[in-house]
């Protein structure tokens, strides 16, 4: 099994330890990656979302996502300033409320599983 990853970035670590008899094939940047799977020279490519993503869409005829999830967890988060209760209350709300009323599940599908928005940043 060969992959394609991007050297040094986080998903071609998470391959070496997941995936330890994988041969990778490894590259400066991402599009080298895909073109390396395109062409056939790769099983799969393993990289950050929401570039595989884009790339299904993009070649749709080639490629798929056989994952729901991501492959792996990268906890993301806020810093605040140390004692400052009111704004880590004002988050920690947000961010419940967000995610009962689906705002951030429809935020997620638009902007990393749709290409709908591109027209709007070109």
């Amino acid at each position: 099994m060969t992959l394609a990853v991007r050297l040094g970035a986080t998903p071609a670590a998470a391959a070496q330890k997941f995936m330890p008899k994988a041969q990778l094939t490894k590259f400066d940047d991402e599009s080298k990656a895909i073109q390396e799977l395109l062409n056939g020279k790769a099983h799969a490519v393993i990289a950050s979302a929401p570039m595989p993503a884009f790339q299904a869409l993009k070649y749709p005829e080639k490629l798929f996502l056989p994952l729901k999830e991501t492959f792996t967890k990268e906890p993301i988060g806020f810093a605040l300033k140390k004692g400052d209760v009111d704004t880590l209350n004002y988050f920690n709300n947000w961010i419940t409320v967000r995610q009962a009323d689906g705002w951030l599940a429809e935020r997620k599908h638009y902007w990393f599983e749709t290409t709908e928005w591109e027209s709007l940043v070109k």
